[in-house]
């Protein structure tokens, strides 16, 4: 049986963030389990195209990846039996239904199974939407990607198979969920060869990475890591257990180290993003991965792009953390005000660690930012200015840079729970909608709040991130007039007329890292 995986195009709407190259790790993990198991799988990232990587259509935006005409004449190329499509974003769901009505135009025996984080929470949303989806998969996909195909690979049914949700004549039908895999290092490693890296690391060259490309030669070849899936903890705004369980499970320090080996041998990687939402949280685990880094071996820096809790570094862990190649830490703080942290968020987070985690990274020159989020239901204006003033003065006290984000009621969360018993957004919020909100748009309007108090707030914070940022970059290069001339020589570099913005603003961002001596 010949098996396809998709991930369709990005569309990039007006207000929203850029559309980004990286990795499909999740198709690239039930490849390897399928592949495994003696299937042949072929993966195409729809989002890819080094030559033209994004194109407008006048009738529904930009788009980031191939046309779709060119992903039609793909799909009837490759000859599928079975496609399995990924949509990880609510943002991106019509473009993954897009995709279905092209494999069943095709082919109608295509059996067409939907995944990813959106299918996992409401997927219900693909049935009363299309009717070219055959199977939608709720949760972990490895697996059940294995029984669907063992199923229609022996001609028997797929109705009973747990952890989908299928139609039954006009009932949209959810089977029992699949238990959480308990043992993640039984997972074989990602069929990277199934997709050509260099065209991700071309891409990331050009701009198109989700994350930053730091000064050096080579950090450009970088790739994604989740070694640990699920959350204990209960954030209000996030959504991350719905569709990964709320026990922490978790890839050996023996097993990250081996994966991470894989990748500097064959694919000559240079940097790591480990987008873990709890990488530090069993220490023994983090401390074995760092030392493994240290070992030589892995000649890779690393970061946290998607934060880790303060509360679990000490300051001989960050040091390590130095050693091992980390250039950044993020931490998710979310809130200035502990009551607000307390209370509504659920976080449980002291914020004076928080102060004193960020003075121990300054003095180890481990650049930071933290990430902060305002206008939850109940939040008091009061409440939102203390984030803001103390987002702003982490970043002149110790250089860490803060993101400021808008509370965003993501399908299935306590948040979107809490809003729609309010009756406090501003209209039923389409997938462009949740989008524009995480760049500023302001759709609910608070029991405590209204609209305008968050833009008042937002303008003050922006007009002082800025003076701060600038503020910051004067001292640092006071402080090493060496690095001033390393930064400024790379500018001459580029000729003035070629100056790439974003690429200042990331040497800018992590200054530290023209102190480092990369090869």
């Amino acid at each position: 049986m010949n098996i396809l995986l998709i991930r369709p195009p990005a569309k990039h709407s007006q207000g929203s963030a850029r559309p980004s190259a990286s990795l499909p790790l999740g198709l690239l993990y039930i490849a390897a389990v399928l592949e495994k198991n003696g299937y042949t799988v072929q993966i195409y990232d729809a989002q890819i195209n080094v030559s033209a990587p994004m194109y407008c259509d006048s009738d529904s935006g930009v788009y980031m990846g191939d046309r779709w005409e060119v992903i039609e004449e793909q799909i009837r190329r490759r000859r599928p039996a079975l496609v399995g499509i990924s949509c990880l974003f609510t943002a991106q769901m019509e473009n993954a239904v897009k995709a279905a009505e092209i494999v069943k135009k095709i082919n109608k025996d295509i059996a067409v199974v939907m995944g990813g984080n959106h299918a996992s929470v409401r997927p219900e949303d693909f049935f009363l939407k299309t009717k070219s989806v055959d199977i939608v998969c709720v949760g972990e996909g490895e697996y059940t990607m294995l029984d669907i195909a063992e199923s229609l690979r022996d001609k028997q049914t797929y109705k009973d198979i747990p952890g989908i949700a299928l139609l039954e004549g006009e009932r949209i039908k959810i089977n029992p969920p699949r238990p959480y895999i308990r043992d993640l290092d039984a997972l074989p490693l990602p069929s990277y060869h199934l997709i050509n890296m260099e065209d991700y690391f071309q891409l990331y060259q050009k701009g198109f990475s989700g994350r930053p490309v730091l000064p050096y030669n080579g950090s450009e070849r970088a790739v994604s890591l989740i070694t640990s899936r699920g959350c204990p903890f209960n954030c209000i705004f996030c959504s991350i257990h719905l569709h990964m369980g709320r026990q922490w499970r978790y890839h050996s320090a023996e097993y990250v180290l081996g994966h991470l080996e894989l990748l500097a041998s064959r694919y000559n990687i240079r940097h790591v993003h480990f987008e873990d939402d709890n990488l530090t949280l069993d220490i023994d685990r983090f401390k074995a991965i760092l030392d493994g880094l240290c070992s030589g071996k892995i000649r890779a820096s690393w970061d946290t792009p998607n934060g880790v809790r303060a509360d679990t570094m000490t300051k001989e862990m960050l040091s390590d953390c130095k050693k091992s190649g980390c250039v950044y830490l993020i931490f998710g703080i979310e809130s200035g005000n502990q009551k607000c942290l307390d209370d509504i968020i659920g976080k449980r987070l002291d914020l004076g660690i928080a102060v004193k985690v960020a003075a121990w990274c300054r003095e180890a020159a481990l650049d930071t930012m933290a990430f902060f989020v305002i206008g939850f239901p109940g939040e008091t204006r009061q409440a939102m200015r203390d984030t803001v003033d103390f987002a702003l003065w982490l970043q002149r006290r110790y250089d860490c840079l803060p993101s400021l984000f808008v509370a965003t009621p993501l399908p299935g969360t306590r948040l979107e729970q809490l809003c729609l018993e309010k009756g406090i957004l501003e209209k039923e919020l389409s997938p462009a909608d949740l989008s524009r909100m995480t760049q500023g748009a302001l759709l609910i309007n608070g029991d405590t709040f209204i609209a305008a108090d968050l833009k008042v707030l937002l303008t003050r914070f922006y007009k002082n991130y800025k003076t701060n940022f600038i503020y910051n970059a004067v001292s640092f290069f006071m402080r090493h007039p060496r690095a001033f001339f390393r930064f400024a020589g790379k500018i001459m570099t580029q000729g003035v007329d070629k100056i790439n913005k974003e690429a200042i603003f990331n040497i800018l961002q992590f200054k530290n890292c023209l102190l480092r001596q990369f090869p």
